[in-house]
């Protein structure tokens, strides 16, 4: 090698380390020395901003105490509390920042109104106030805070409009206006700007309307959705709206006058992917049996809780007995006669090897307790309560492996008791109000019955006191009282052995 190439390399090598130390210092320096930090300036190691804790004094001064403060940690700084708002009660922080990013002040007894101090709090993200008494109209400020992810307004008195400014939020995740009973008028178009919502709750705003949905075919991302007791009346095509949300799983439109709806669905519109609905609430909408045919596109196999309770309905179809995933189903408050057996028959796909719970209480179902309820062998919760029964109780339904509560109380059963009650799994019996004898013989009832406690009242069980049920060894409370006395006979077999 050549000396004129040996100081060329030499040189090559000491620029090198030149420059890379240079670069090295430079990283080291701006890595330690100025780390950046959220929403500009320096570090503050957790502890609240001046700014953002006057914001929550000023929060804090204009709402009302219904008892004793509800905010006792939120003091000024020549109280002897701490003044670190970071660690008042409710108020969550960036670690790094110091910003307020959340107020948690639900169910706090609080009563007073929004103050427009919550503008200085600039990075909050998540503010919850339900279950208070909050009051006067919610403000159009509310829109500026624009960092909001998760926004709780519920179960407050807050009266006037939805303001249209609540339609900037665009990054909501979850928004919940519900139980403000005093909120009227449209629900604004704006809120279709809300394209990240997961969960919208407009629940028992019942003095607000909607003309269409159409605005929800902005919201994509949706996964549940409440607006009972909103008119939907005027909402044609609104269930192939619903189905344009396919991550959509838990709907509730209970009480929204859906039977007024004249063109609920078209089935000639464009190609929808299959329904992705877990839970369905169609509750107290006048519907009559027309409405099976839109509601076939929002039933499938994802279904798992379906409630068709207070309407009029002439039956079922047998499409929702191939529901192979409903796992609970509420019929309650029909008021049209409907033969039960034909009923269960409806359901004996496979859905009667997944329902757990059947609750129809209160509705017209007639005929017995037949012996097609063995094939719903799932069932934990079986409610015919005030129903039309008058036929008997099959011995069948004793033998239900996973049945823990029946009730079958005001209605008109006769027959005997069978003894195979002895064999239930169920934990409470209800019989009540019925027509029904007493076991006619306890030789042949198990004694090892789960039976906790069971309901007799008003049934035929005299002239003597029901030994059968001295079998039923798990038995804690016996219920045999008549009406006319308005009393209750309890009787603890753990303390009392009279009937010995």
């Amino acid at each position: 090698m050549t000396n004129t190439f040996r100081k060329f390399m030499n040189l090559v090598l000491f620029i090198l380390f030149v420059v890379g130390f240079g670069w090295l210092k430079t990283t080291t320096s701006t890595s330690f020395n100025h780390q950046p930090v959220e929403g500009g300036g320096e570090a503050s190691s957790g502890k609240c901003l001046d700014e953002e804790r006057r914001a929550l004094l000023y929060f804090k001064a204009y709402i009302n105490q219904i008892h004793n403060d509800p905010l006792p940690t939120w003091t000024t700084k020549e109280e002897k509390a701490t003044n670190d708002c970071c660690k008042w009660q409710g108020v969550t922080c960036n670690e790094q920042t110091g910003h307020v990013t959340s107020l948690d002040l639900n169910y706090m007894v609080i009563k007073g109104k929004i103050s427009p101090s919550l503008l200085n709090l600039s990075y909050l993200e998540r503010l919850d106030i339900s279950h208070n008494s909050f009051h006067g109209a919610i403000p159009m400020f509310i829109g500026s805070l624009t960092k909001l992810r998760y926004l709780d307004l519920s179960n407050n008195s807050f009266y006037g409009t939805i303001p249209r400014s609540i339609g900037t939020l665009s990054e909501l995740r979850h928004l919940d206006l519900s139980k403000n009973f005093l909120l009227n008028g449209t629900i604004p178009p704006e809120i279709r700007n809300l394209t990240n919502l997961k969960v919208l709750s407009l629940r028992s705003l019942n003095n607000c309307t909607v003309e269409n949905l159409d605005w929800l075919y902005h919201m994509s991302q949706l996964e549940e959705l409440e607006m009972d007791g909103i008119s939907l009346g005027k909402a044609d095509n609104w269930v192939n709206v619903i189905l344009s949300l396919q991550k959509l799983s838990f709907l509730s439109l209970d009480e929204c006058d859906l039977s007024m709806a004249m063109h609920p669905y078209s089935n000639s519109s464009a190609n929808y992917s299959s329904s992705s609905i877990v839970s369905l609430g169609l509750g107290n909408n006048n519907l009559n049996s027309s409405m099976f045919h839109w509601l076939f596109p929002l039933t499938t196999n994802r279904l798992e809780i379906l409630d068709l309770s207070r309407n009029k309905l002439h039956g079922i179809p047998k499409y929702l007995g191939n529901l192979c995933s409903l796992t609970a189903f509420y019929f309650e408050n029909n008021i049209v006669p409907i033969k039960l057996s034909d009923f269960l028959n409806n359901l004996s796909g496979c859905t009667s090897i997944t329902l757990q719970e059947l609750s129809a209480l209160r509705s017209q179902f007639t005929g017995s307790l037949p012996d097609d309820i063995q094939k719903f062998s799932s069932l934990g919760l079986l409610t015919l309560s005030d129903n039309k029964l008058n036929g008997t109780i099959s011995h069948k339904v004793w033998l239900l492996p996973n049945l823990e509560i029946l009730d079958v109380s005001s209605n008109s059963l006769s027959g005997t008791i069978s003894e195979y009650i002895g064999k239930t799994k169920g934990l409470t019996i209800n019989l009540s109000n019925n027509k029904v004898e007493g076991v006619p013989s306890n030789a042949h009832v198990s004694n090892i019955s789960n039976i906790e406690e069971i309901f007799l009242s008003s049934c035929k069980l005299g002239p003597r006191f029901p030994k059968w049920t001295q079998t039923l060894k798990n038995l804690t409370a016996l219920h045999i009282a008549k009406p006319e006395f308005q009393i209750q006979f309890l009787w603890s077999f753990g303390t009392c052995g009279l009937l010995n």
